[in-house]
């Protein structure tokens, strides 16, 4: 039996304004990547780094020269935020320094959002990225194109990593596509003996990734940051999970939930044509 161990809650955002400047107050960072490895922005150059107030937050994807897609909570609450906060890292290896930095122009929520359910968010740049071998936009799954259960997938991030460092330099880790039924069995609903502060329920616009390893696993990365299969965007990290140890076996099974970008791929679409033609 799996026993409840760790619960990471999610990503809380929450903003102030003082004379005028949103400030964001989140709680202490928490996310894992376990078994993770160094890797250069080369293998992955659609990977960005989302920073607010010149603190990385969050994870995202470029999947056009101007456009990058992460979590909705990583952007907060829209009609309180100051925009020219954030700032878009790409190109770099490194979280803090390198690459080219650019400002967010729009940003549009998926207006089904509510809590974990359709976390999703179309940003648009300022000025368009100058693509290189470190900065690529990385082609998406169509709609209703599936990830087969236990196909290798692929998360890169800045997430903590298992010595509870924060890692310099880009991390990746292989983990597999878990069962749908499987996962909606796992968190929804939760173990009598947790008592969550949210209903954590697994939605068909959602996809399970993980493996039962301790020694290679994600326990979290960065939220918003992109789940990759084939060469294609999957899926689009969440923040939000539950850690799982096995007494009989003494081995954890970390798994992690992402908003299924084939779900919602119209609704990308659509929202990228409309952002875009506007300016």
């Amino acid at each position: 039996m799996l026993v409840p161990v760790i619960l990471l809650f999610l990503q809380a955002q929450y903003w102030h304004g003082e004379a005028g400047v949103a400030k964001r107050f989140s709680p202490p960072k928490n996310a894992k990547i376990l078994g993770g490895h160094d890797i250069d922005i080369t293998e992955a150059p659609y990977q960005v780094s989302i920073s607010f107030a010149g603190e990385h937050t969050c994870g995202g994807t470029l999947i056009d020269k101007d456009i990058v897609l992460t979590s909705s909570d990583c952007i907060g609450k829209l009609d309180s935020v100051d925009l020219s906060y954030f700032r878009i890292r790409v190109g770099s290896s490194t979280v803090d320094d390198g690459g080219y930095l650019h400002e967010i122009e729009k940003v549009v929520i998926h207006p089904r959002h509510k809590v974990l359910t359709y976390n999703l968010a179309v940003v648009k740049l300022s000025t368009p990225v100058t693509l290189s071998d470190k900065v690529q936009a990385i082609q998406m799954k169509e709609q209703g194109e599936e990830v087969a259960d236990g196909e290798n997938v692929r998360i890169t991030g800045w997430g903590m990593n298992e010595e509870l460092d924060w890692p310099e330099m880009l991390q990746m880790v292989e983990v597999q596509k878990i069962n749908w039924d499987e996962c909606v069995r796992a968190y929804d609903p939760p173990p009598e003996s947790l008592t969550l502060p949210i209903h954590y329920i697994i939605t068909p616009q959602m996809m399970c990734a993980g493996v039962a390893a301790a020694d290679k696993s994600l326990s979290g990365g960065d939220e918003g940051g992109p789940l990759v299969h084939d060469g294609k965007l999957a899926g689009v990290a969440l923040g939000s999970f539950y850690l799982f140890f096995d007494p009989d076996t003494y081995r954890y099974y970390p798994d992690q939930v992402y908003t299924k970008v084939s779900a919602l791929r119209s609704w990308i679409d659509q929202t990228v044509q409309n952002i875009t033609s506007h300016y």
